[in-house]
């Protein structure tokens, strides 16, 4: 069992809107031989089960096992399912354990993305029983960074829910403001989630219905079933390696907007850039921009630089305005 980490509700990997180009990353049929790797992707027959716990469903489909980003996660889902490429995805930056992929019903439809090789982030930004918001469905380990599936219809926005695995336990969920925290697993964070609306074709579901009972009864079929199992055998299998080697006292870095002194923060030159980018969404008080439990930054203006102080390392990390 791989620990949880520590994370922020910031995470620059959300939603599943992102563009980009697609292309096959599966083209097996579901009773062939497992094919070879393609673009990160594999696999093979599965002896898994259903998820324990998650709705039984009338109808077994047969299973297979799929390990993505260089062997680093896996995913057990219906073979007639297929995995797609997806490109050009931001602020993934373990490119060693990058994946980007939706999955693809037999039938054509998107059902999910999945993206890992996000930055290891640090704390979620408390957001507590700011909301009202109608959940359909929990499960998962129950605990703050785990492993954790909800089906939620955020207040305000009842012709629309999402389906995702999310690092927030689930106490948490139903009076949460604003989106869930996403993935995150052992040295990096991700996305593996969807978004249904009135218009997303629901087999099982007829047309007629709308709102928060078009999702109640979709979540009673065999393809809601199948996609929280799905979900929910999401699983690390290697270690994340370091973002850069870059990361080492005194390295220096040039990025879009700022330079950087990584100095002793102990982040490699992309984990500073994510880290300032995080924080300057915060409000700017007197300069300074905070997150309990991640950290400070003192902005830095034409002639004066800026810095940062790093609550995970105690290290801190300069920055200039280019």
């Amino acid at each position: 069992m791989w620990a949880g980490a520590v994370m922020t509700a910031a995470l620059v990997l959300t939603g599943c809107s992102q563009a980009g180009n697609s292309a096959p990353a599966e083209t097996a049929a579901p009773t062939s031989a497992t094919p070879s790797p393609v673009t990160g992707a594999s696999s093979g027959p599965s002896t898994a089960a259903a998820t324990a716990g998650a709705a039984a469903s009338p109808t077994e489909a047969t299973l297979k096992t799929r390990q993505i980003a260089n062997g680093h996660f896996q995913i057990t889902m219906p073979s007639a399912w297929r995995l797609e490429e997806l490109t050009d995805i931001a602020a993934q930056v373990h490119q060693g354990s990058t994946a980007s992929f939706r999955i693809m019903a037999a039938d054509g439809r998107q059902l999910a993305e999945i993206r890992t090789g996000g930055a290891a982030v640090f704390d979620t930004n408390p957001m507590n029983n700011m909301a009202e918001n109608s959940v359909l469905d929990v499960q998962g380990e129950g605990k703050f960074g785990g492993i954790n599936f909800a089906f939620l219809s955020y207040e305000g926005q009842s012709d629309n829910a999402e389906m995702m695995l999310t690092a927030l336990q689930p106490a948490n969920i139903k009076n949460w403001g604003g989106r869930l925290p996403g993935l995150i697993y052992t040295g990096g964070s991700g996305e593996f989630s969807t978004v249904l609306t009135s218009e997303t074709k629901l087999p099982g579901v007829a047309d007629s219905l709308k709102g928060i009972e078009r999702f109640e009864t979709y979540a009673k079929t065999d393809e809601y079933s199948q996609l929280k199992n799905a979900m929910l055998s999401f699983e690390q299998l290697k270690d994340i390696a370091p973002a850069e080697e870059a990361g080492v006292l005194g390295g220096q870095c040039i990025g879009a907007r700022f330079s950087y002194e990584l100095g002793d923060s102990g982040l490699s030159c992309q984990e500073v850039k994510t880290f300032l980018t995080v924080m300057l969404e915060e409000p700017i008080h007197a300069g300074v921009v905070g997150r309990k439990g991640v950290g400070t930054c003192t902005v830095a203006w034409e002639s004066e630089p800026g810095y940062c102080d790093v609550a995970s390392t105690g290290g801190r990390f300069n920055f200039s305005a280019k």
